[in-house]
């Protein structure tokens, strides 16, 4: 909580070996009453690791709905779904970002339980 990364760091062969964080503290509201997170002067610390996975999606990754151009997309150029999350090839599955653009992790997991229910009624009904 309140931490943010600012750095990776690595070996002498080019190996990570760990993240650099910094901590943060919550600064006083501002117009519209949010406090924002501002840092906290000498609290960097170093986590450990052995790999990095940068997660921070900003749109959807062009390579799916390039090579497969019979799937349906809105003007953002996300793939269109059903209430159930099936697009419009039959048998296919979305949801997430993929389907959303950029959100959270929850409505993510909600759209992988409808979309896991329906792929199990799809697969029932064949």
């Amino acid at each position: 909580m309140l931490t943010s990364p600012v750095g990776i760091l690595g070996d002498d062969k080019g190996w990570v070996r760990a993240i650099r964080c910094l901590q943060m503290e919550l600064g006083e509201p501002d117009d519209s009453g949010r406090r924002r997170p501002v840092p906290i002067e000498g609290s960097e610390f170093d986590i450990p690791c052995h790999a990095v996975i940068e997660a921070i999606g900003t749109r959807a990754n062009p390579l799916l709905t390039q090579t497969t151009p019979d799937l349906k997309l809105n003007k953002w150029g996300y793939i269109e779904i059903d209430e159930n999350g099936m697009t419009s090839k039959p048998g296919v599955f979305a949801g997430g970002d993929i389907v959303r653009g950029g959100a959270t992790v929850i409505l993510a997991m909600g759209d992988g339980k409808t979309a896991a229910a329906a792929i199990d009624r799809y697969l029932k009904a064949k």
